[in-house]
């Protein structure tokens, strides 16, 4: 037996008290591919003198699984943070998007006054009740109004988005 596989065979006898350690320390899953790398650092390791051996051992795999812990919390906040950031649009899509909405001011500004109005009262968060109310009509009418007054830029700007897909 050449020294390599002398040093594998030394290590190798460390494996399931490795990965009890390993398990302990809440590597779960990953546990095997934490006591994996330890072998492989500590088989390299030069200066290994191999009556210690274990402590040694039992030294790298606690370090490896906090870095494992380490990571993995770094992982989950990384990947919270990115599902709250807005997605960059592709410039495709934001020159689309800029076409559309300049569509839709032409068709918006050809729209009756009134109309305009009542658009302008519902982008600022107004319900159809105030509006009718603060008109001395019956919500159910002003919305009525509204929708047919706007079906045709609706329609129009839902072709041009048709057409870009």
């Amino acid at each position: 037996m050449n020294v390599t596989e002398q040093r594998w065979h030394v290590l190798m006898a460390h494996r399931p008290r490795l990965l009890a350690l390993a398990a302990r320390m809440g590597a779960g899953a990953d546990a095997e591919d934490v006591v994996q790398d330890a072998l492989l650092r500590t088989a390299t390791f030069a200066n290994l003198m191999e009556e210690r051996a274990w402590p040694f051992l039992a030294t790298v795999t606690a370090r490896l699984v906090v870095d494992h812990h380490r990571r993995t919390a770094r992982d989950q906040l990384l990947s919270r943070h990115a599902a709250l950031m807005p997605r960059p649009q592709e410039f495709e899509e934001a020159v689309a998007d800029g076409d559309e909405a300049r569509r839709a001011a032409t068709l918006i500004a050809r729209l009756d006054p009134e109309i305009r109005h009542l658009l302008r009262l519902r982008m600022e968060g107004a319900t159809w009740v105030q509006i009718g109310s603060a008109r001395g009509e019956s919500a159910a009418a002003v919305e009525m109004r509204y929708r047919r007054a706007t079906a045709p830029v609706r329609r129009a700007v839902n072709r041009a988005a048709g057409s870009r897909k």
